[in-house]
């Protein structure tokens, strides 16, 4: 159904139409990640289609959930943000997300008419607007569960993308570099007192040798 918003000189349809999600989170990935393709063209990648259609993430095995992980992502919120998927709980309304075309709010937001994911430029058909529980919901805690519970997806695992074939590489968690540590005033003062006692212990090593050798001291064994 269409709703036509309009408030604060703002006129717009919502294109988009009400669905039931499985409440899953394989589900809800792939519900994701059907969204973005509404947005963007993603036509020419059957291997993405393959993970669009939502209602059956029952057929997906381990190995196609750990696919469906790094496609997410590939595609994950922060390339799209303020490009392509805009937060607005005005314009999602009483709905949690939205679709428009871009024509129709290009007074209010500025969308992006081509977008580059993996080294590919992708048209922009629409844009959609959600409400943060929208993103939290479908997107951060199917997430973080799935990849707790299949673990880091190894790095064989790909999907083919047009015009050639798109490895996506895990971020690198970079360890903290452990610092020596610094001497300390107690440690400095350690050492000035080892460097004065064997100045002094040279000194009178020397001065022994020369009373010696004048006969001011002489020893008797």
């Amino acid at each position: 159904m269409a709703i036509y918003l309009q408030s604060n000189n703002i006129t717009a349809e919502d294109i988009g139409v009400r669905v039931i999600v499985p409440n899953n989170d394989v589900a809800r990935l792939m519900y994701y990640l059907q969204c973005v393709c509404t947005t963007i063209d993603c036509d020419n990648d059957p291997d993405i289609q393959s993970f669009t259609n939502y209602n059956n993430w029952s057929s997906l095995s381990i190995e196609d959930q750990k696919a469906l992980v790094l496609i997410c992502y590939t595609f994950s919120p922060d390339v799209f943000d303020n490009r392509v998927l805009f937060y607005s709980d005005e314009l999602c309304r009483d709905s949690s997300n939205g679709f428009f075309k871009i024509n129709q709010i290009s007074n209010h937001i500025i969308a992006a008419e081509s977008i580059a994911i993996g080294g590919q430029v992708r048209v922009v058909n629409k844009i959609m607007t959600y409400k943060r529980e929208w993103m939290q919901k479908n997107y951060i805690d199917p997430m973080q569960r799935l990849v707790a519970r299949l673990g880091a997806p190894p790095p064989s695992i790909t999907y083919t993308s047009t015009p050639k074939r798109q490895r996506y590489a895990p971020p690198v968690i970079r360890q903290p570099v452990k610092q020596t540590k610094k001497c300390s005033g107690r440690c400095k003062c350690c050492s000035i007192f080892i460097v004065i006692l064997i100045i002094i212990i040279g000194i009178g090593i020397g001065v022994f040798f020369l009373l010696k050798q004048r006969g001011v001291i002489k020893l008797n064994f």
